[in-house]
């Protein structure tokens, strides 16, 4: 029997399925001496955004061999004193694949179909017909900045809606693109110039912070809709700020933001941005699936094997 801590909330699934397994499951977060016995017997760690896994809390886990990031981004946890230390970690980004495309998609009807001027407006008495003409979605140009596992999601589903395609991924060749029926785009800016919507599906690193900003917002030929369901700060939101009020983004919307939460109400408040609280994986079943992949590859790695996630 290994000592499991659960140190943010999941899936009541995946703490079955490793007390199955005969494993103690603790589900944190812990204090005081409570926490230092924990972490000093723990074999494996299941931990969401909530949770940094640094070098300091590896000092108090010298027992532990896995991290399971049971989500997507890992920007919570340090990699290389994972690496240095011989913790393995892996993620569960198949989990909420479906269902952050299914926000995304939501996300450009909202825009498209004004649903963030109705609900402002009908709970105060309005009744603004004549200001919510939209248009569809069937017949206009999407651009994905990113064609991973969401990204290529997001393309069916919007295919599905008679909407062109378009991409920028420099980790996909030509191939993948036209499998997917995509038309792939090297410079992000030259891909610009052909959309009507552009969705985010990249991580935030140095060389995606700020993509989507003031020059991609200005080689738009039209004024185009801005969708972020992946990070904060691949969009440049003082840029969308200016954007949005010059007329070269018709609207947004908005899942992750730069700091969460928001300290800038702004862009929450423009009466064309549709906002969320970070919810793109936060549907029953990815939250199920995704604590049932955490488990699995912890059991798999504690059997002499490891998941296809993962990292280090």
């Amino acid at each position: 029997m290994s000592t499991i801590l659960v140190n943010d909330p999941i899936h009541e699934a995946g703490i079955q399925r490793l007390e199955e397994a005969g494993h103690d499951v603790v589900q944190g977060p812990l204090e005081g001496k409570r926490r230092e016995q924990v972490l000093g017997e723990a074999r494996a760690a299941i931990v969401r955004s909530g949770t940094t896994v640094d070098e300091a809390l590896l000092d108090e886990a010298p027992e532990l061999e896995v991290v399971a990031r049971a989500g997507v981004g890992v920007d919570n946890i340090d990699l290389d004193a994972c690496e240095a230390r011989d913790v393995t970690v892996f993620n569960t980004p198949d989990a909420s694949t479906n269902a952050v495309a299914e926000l995304t998609l939501a996300h450009m009807l909202s825009v498209a179909r004004h649903f963030p001027r109705a609900q402002r407006a009908m709970p105060q008495g309005e009744w603004p017909k004549s200001d919510c003409r939209g248009v569809e979605l069937s017949g206009r140009t999407l651009g994905l900045v990113g064609i991973g596992r969401i990204g290529a999601r997001v393309a069916e589903l919007a295919q599905a809606f008679g909407m062109d395609v378009h991409a920028h991924d420099p980790y996909v060749d030509e191939a993948r693109a036209d499998e997917l029926g995509i038309q792939l785009h090297e410079d992000p800016g030259a891909m610009a110039a052909h959309l009507d919507v552009v969705s985010v599906h990249t991580p935030l690193t140095p060389e995606t912070e700020g993509l989507v900003g003031g020059a991609f917002f200005d080689a738009a030929e039209a004024p185009l809709v801005v969708v972020n369901c992946a990070r904060g700060g691949v969009v440049d939101e003082d840029a969308l700020r200016g954007a949005l009020e010059q007329g070269t983004v018709a609207g947004a919307g908005l899942d992750v933001y730069e700091t969460e939460p928001p300290e800038d109400r702004e862009l929450l408040q423009h009466p064309r941005v549709s906002t969320t609280p970070h919810i793109g994986a936060q549907t029953d079943e990815a939250q199920r699936a995704c604590a049932r992949l955490a488990a699995d590859g912890i059991l798999a790695i504690f059997d002499g094997s490891e998941p296809d996630t993962r990292i280090v």
